[in-house]
């Protein structure tokens, strides 16, 4: 829920950074590929020559010839009318193609990769296509947005006082690596993890041209807290999470280990540790709270109170999808919804990916930890609504120690906006807005945590 509701890449939903329209892959991580030198061994000569072909059609707009050079999985992933519908959008809001350079990746998975920078009337994109040697077929084609450069570190960030240490989360074979950002003195320090949203995140949440989770972790630490950033499991074994499809591998395993790991930091106050989720991480902060040891309270940054595919619908109804599109998606939830989805994958994720997000019930646990609690959201939050927080309102009511808190002209990355919400506003560079850091540390500070371990 980072949501735009975006693409499933191997096993991970990818709710938020990018637009919905803008992602097309079937293979690789839904952040696209990590960037790789040029190297003309690596990738055949003729992997070159099929993006160029790729290219060459979309710029006509000759989308027959373009749908013909998918391989058979990728036509199911984005059938004609959908890529009809992506790259209007494209050229809607970018004019028409203009030209493209590319050069050769780093194979993965037995593809061959061409990776290109595209240039339009308006603007740029970030191609990847992935194409099989041995048939000659598109197997996986992916657009982003250019990079753009990143804000100036945040007014509230004093680098002066803390030190980042590497670390690593989690076993073999998924060994994840983490930032550490320890406040400068002797402590001990309360201390938190931070849980990502949906997707193959970086220890940053790198979200566009914004890096919510270092925002967190260098203004929290600024203020004395100590603070666990980590790399996604989804992002760094995307192949190898291939058939593991659930909450538990994708979030819940890695995110108890990273808590235990902190809480054994011989800095950390062992009785002021935290558990910090945003959007789907914040739906889950409870339960990873309730099963790791002696968590001394949660904060929730944007939680869902809705079962998922309702937020998909509605995000997509937001957006503005095409009808086709949308009746289509209302199809599988229907279906979804009776268990009956079948071999059928919605927004590339199989039933039981969503059954099991539909099951994790962050309320029941949030009672069930019977620790401080504290809520937030920015009021153009368009992809965790009104609603939601309602739920988590209503649901927790009669509990103590809960605190609930809308900012005003805060969006879902909790930095400030304005005019209609809307994701092209993430590639906008900006930083998490001072009065969440300072309400957080706050939080936390004033908490004294439990006496001995739960």
């Amino acid at each position: 829920m980072h949501v735009t509701l975006g693409t499933l890449a191997r096993g991970s939903l990818r709710l938020a950074p990018l637009l919905l329209a803008l992602t097309l892959a079937r293979i690789a991580s839904a952040e696209g590929p990590a960037p790789a030198p040029p190297d003309s061994s690596t990738t055949s000569a003729a992997a070159g020559r099929i993006a160029d072909a790729l290219f060459t059609a979309l710029q006509r707009q000759d989308y027959a010839t373009t749908f013909a050079m998918f391989d058979e999985k990728m036509k199911v992933a984005v059938p004609l009318e959908k890529l009809k519908a992506i790259w209007n959008q494209q050229l809607t809001m970018l004019g028409n193609l203009l030209s493209w350079e590319g050069h050769p990746g780093t194979p993965v998975q037995g593809f061959d990769l061409t990776l290109a920078s595209l240039k339009f009337e308006g603007g740029e994109l970030r191609a990847a296509v992935y194409s099989d040697p041995s048939s000659g077929m598109v197997t996986g084609f992916y657009l982003k947005p250019a990079g753009v450069p990143g804000a100036p570190a945040a007014d509230y960030v004093d680098t002066t006082r803390f030190q980042s240490i590497q670390v690593t989360v989690g076993s073999n074979p998924f060994v994840l690596g983490g930032t550490l950002t320890v406040p400068s003195g002797r402590g001990p320090f309360p201390a938190v993890v931070l849980v990502h949203g949906s997707g193959p995140q970086d220890r940053d949440e790198t979200i566009g041209a914004n890096k919510v989770f270092k925002d967190l972790a260098e203004g929290l630490s600024s203020r004395g807290i100590e603070v666990l950033r980590y790399e996604k499991r989804t992002r760094l074994y995307a192949a190898q999470m291939a058939g593991h499809e659930t909450i538990e591998d994708e979030v819940m395993t890695d995110a108890i280990a990273a808590a235990r790991l902190l809480r054994a930091r011989p800095e950390a106050d062992h009785d002021r540790v935290f558990v910090l989720g945003h959007s789907l991480g914040a739906l889950l902060a409870p339960e990873i709270a309730v099963r790791s040891d002696g968590i001394a309270g949660v904060v929730l940054l944007a939680p869902p109170g809705r079962p998922p595919w309702d937020i998909v619908l509605a995000q997509m109804r937001y957006l503005g999808s095409p009808e086709a599109e949308v009746a289509e998606a209302e199809r599988k939830v229907a279906l979804l919804k009776q268990g009956k989805l079948g071999d059928e994958r919605f927004m590339n994720a199989p039933q039981s990916y969503w059954q099991d997000w539909a099951g994790r019930d962050g309320i029941a646990m949030a009672k069930k930890l019977k620790r401080p609690i504290l809520i937030l959201r920015g009021d153009r939050d368009y992809q965790v609504a009104v609603e939601d927080v309602q739920s988590w309102k209503k649901g927790l009511t009669g509990i103590p120690q809960v605190e609930i808190a809308t900012f005003q002209g805060l969006n879902h990355l909790f930095i400030l906006g304005s005019g209609k919400p809307g994701p092209a506003e993430y590639d906008v560079p900006g930083h998490v807005d001072p009065r969440v850091i300072e309400k957080v540390a706050s939080f936390m500070t004033s908490n004294p945590g439990p006496a001995t371990p739960r």
